[in-house]
């Protein structure tokens, strides 16, 4: 017996040890150590908002509807979950870590099945799985908590296929028709609810090879009665696929995503077959080595400086020891009177159909994403498609270190390694969504501030967002939730369009004045060209609602504003009304924060409407207490301070502005010869101080 051996024999003896019955426990504290420590402060992202949207104005009867158009089947689930968890964000949470631990231990039953010899490799695939890092988007809790359910069925239905296969060869027949329809049933609830796990069904087939080789009778059987008998336990669930992809395809067909590698191939088929080949590895790679080595790193001063480093490592830390500690004290039961010869055998046998059934998973499930022509990637919000990936990536990365190491100790410090970066990676992650809930907050805050009412429709126009899971199509939902939450039409009164995603290539219909239809699933925005108000949102810079007159010339944003911002109409926001606090109170659970912002938005306003009185009582409450973020944000004090004469308040915020950003001089000096003008100081030695004031940022006082 070897040194590791040896090792490992004493270990378990320990009285600590475990055996597989507490892994689930195992794979929960991995799943809770891993997205659970910042659950209280992430919320809803991305396609969350149109769900929540939908639940709230809608009620849970209203997805039947709102998924018509892609996935009729998946409004189902949405309309039961949506009842049954509502919609506070902290629920929707606990529900997607609840079932991506469920399908981390549905994934470890099957394993068990498929390879019952191979415990502590089955062991070491599910704990991988629980914290795999290259699907990221856990947070958007709304959505994947429905996507998970789904996908813990499908998972179910391997596990249930193989009982059904097992039954059926020891003769039991009543057993094996109870199994296959439980696996048929879990497994066509996933599949008529979406589409992604489609290319994973060529799997099934080779899962369904691998378990039979434990039978004699199979193993002994030639290769095309191996083949015949794979199909036939296959054959049920291909009949789901196919009756599937048939409605799929020629009867509801594709609304969102076309068939374009067809066309690509009538076109040019050698050259796409080499594309396609070069994608189908990239794409693997990206699943395997690329997800795994992502946050792959080892501590040094420089990566401990921040919070999130050392929370990184505080993890990463945590993970490991804990993690190590279960793979050591891990006890399977081990088979007796067995030689060494056949021992090599198994390993031999096992790490190939590893390797084999890894690689088709990292392959196979690209299919609906080649056929369409997408690819996923660790980015977002194209590692969605990775959970599809996942199990593949899990089965072959252990498939390879059991293959390339051979010590027991090494090769669970080697997995442990990767548990523990992987579960620091998914908390780094994490933290980026918790950035992200709290720039919607503030943002939130000021646009409700500054929106005290509207005239609807209205029509949110921009080309820059700083928010980085949200889409023009998610800020539809979040807009009209905090601007008109009492709304339940379909006919959506307020709609948010990025300029150059909508209009890029067809400006000139603002020009030609065209209507404006914007789809939201089964609802709909329909607007004019005078319903348009274009903002600006760039941190820690204030949100700017923007006025042709006072904003065109300003030097502040980009390039591509100033060919809409001439559209923008902000007399459709009104100057009172009741502020609606429905998303700090029901959904971010926490009150306005008064901040500079927070007074800048109420100067703002009050500026549409000049009413300078206001502006300068805000002015004398907040200037000395607070920093702006961008220079420009002092223009509307300026101005109020100088139509009531306080020329004495006026020259330090001209020079203030002046020292932070030289390149409003320009548009600032006519404002302020006007100003001077019209306000003409009496005292001369304050007549002075504004003149000198002028000539410092390059304006004549008398100038017009």
């Amino acid at each position: 017996m070897t040194k590791s051996g040896q090792t490992e024999k004493l270990l378990k003896k320990n009285k600590w040890s475990f055996d597989d019955r507490w892994i689930p426990l195992v794979l929960l504290f991995l799943s809770v150590l891993a997205f659970v420590p910042l659950i209280r402060s992430v919320g809803f992202y991305w396609d969350d908002w149109p769900m929540l949207w939908f639940e709230i104005t809608q009620g849970p009867q209203g997805f039947t509807q709102a998924f018509t158009s892609d996935r009729p089947f998946l409004g189902y689930l949405y309309q039961i979950t949506g009842a049954l968890i509502g919609t506070d964000p902290l629920n929707w949470q606990i529900v997607t870590v609840l079932f991506r631990w469920l399908v981390s231990c549905a994934f470890w039953w099957c394993l068990r099945l498929l390879w019952p010899k191979e415990k502590d490799k089955t062991f070491w695939i599910a704990a991988l799985l629980a914290v795999y890092p290259g699907f990221k988007q856990m947070p958007i809790a709304y959505v994947w908590g429905n996507a998970f359910i789904m996908l813990f069925s499908y998972v179910v239905s391997y596990g249930l296929m193989l009982k059904a296969i097992a039954s059926a060869e020891n003769s039991n027949r009543k057993a094996y028709r109870l199994w296959t329809i439980a696996g048929v049933i879990t497994y066509a609830f996933c599949t008529v609810c979406t589409e992604y796990y489609t290319g994973l069904d060529v799997v099934r087939g080779i899962i369904i090879w691998i378990f039979l080789l434990q039978y004699t009778e199979f193993s002994d059987r030639k290769v095309s009665k191996k083949i015949r008998k794979t199909i036939w336990y296959w054959l049920p669930y291909l009949a789901v696929l196919i009756l599937f992809m048939f409605w799929r395809i020629f009867i509801f067909q594709f609304h969102n995503y076309q068939p374009v590698l067809l066309s690509r191939f009538a076109a040019n088929p050698i050259q796409t077959t080499g594309e396609l080949f070069a994608r189908v590895i990239e794409d693997a790679y990206t699943a395997t080595w690329g997800a795994w080595t992502e946050y792959f790193s080892f501590p040094t001063r420089a990566n401990l400086q921040t919070a999130s480093d050392k929370m990184f490592w505080i993890a990463v830390v945590v993970g490991f020891l804990f993690i190590f500690a279960a793979l050591i004290l891990f006890r399977k039961k081990s088979v007796q009177n067995k030689s060494d010869i056949s021992d090599a055998t198994e390993k031999k046998s096992w790490i190939r159909n590893a390797i084999i059934l890894g690689s088709a998973a990292v392959v196979f499930p690209g299919i609906p994403y080649l056929i369409t022509s997408l690819s996923p990637s660790l980015d977002f919000p194209r590692d969605r498609w990775l959970t599809a990936y996942m199990f593949g990536s899990c089965v072959f990365l252990v498939g390879l270190i059991d293959s390339f190491i051979r010590d027991g100790i090494k090769q669970k410090i080697i997995v442990s390694l990767f548990i523990a970066m992987a579960v620091g990676g998914n908390l780094l992650n994490t933290n980026t969504y918790r950035r992200d809930w709290e720039a919607q907050q503030d943002f939130i805050n000021q646009l409700t501030t500054r929106i005290p009412d509207l005239d609807t429709p209205a029509y949110f126009l921009t080309d820059f967002n700083p928010l980085t899971y949200e889409t023009d199509n998610s800020l539809t939902g979040l807009f009209n939730l905090a601007l008109e939450p009492e709304n339940s039409s379909l006919t959506l009164p307020v709609s948010v369009g990025f300029y150059d995603v909508r209009f890029n290539s067809s400006a000139d219909k603002f020009a030609a004045g065209e209507p404006i239809y914007q789809g939201f699933r089964s609802a709909l925005y329909q607007g004019e060209t005078k319903d348009i108000v274009v903002y600006f949102y760039s941190p820690p810079g204030c949100l700017r609602i923007l006025d042709p007159e006072q904003h065109m010339n300003l030097p502040i944003f980009p390039d591509k504003f100033y060919e809409f911002i001439s559209y923008s109409h902000p007399e459709n926001i009104l100057p009172e009304g009741t502020r609606s606090t429905f998303l700090q109170d029901e959904i971010f659970k926490k009150p306005v924060t008064k901040n500079w912002c927070y007074y800048f938005q109420e100067a703002d306003l009050a500026r549409q409407y000049s009413q300078w009185e206001k502006i300068a009582e805000i002015g004398d409450q907040v200037l000395n207490r607070y920093q702006a973020g961008e220079a420009s944000e002092y223009i509307p004090f300026i101005e109020a301070y100088a139509q009531l004469n306080r020329w004495g308040d006026t020259v330090p915020l001209i020079e203030k502005v002046h020292s932070m950003n030289k390149e409003l001089d320009k548009p600032l000096c006519p404002i302020l010869q006007k100003l001077f003008i019209e306000h003409y100081p009496q005292d001369q030695t304050e007549r002075e101080e504004v003149a000198s004031a002028l000539y410092r940022i390059g304006c004549s006082a008398y100038s017009q």
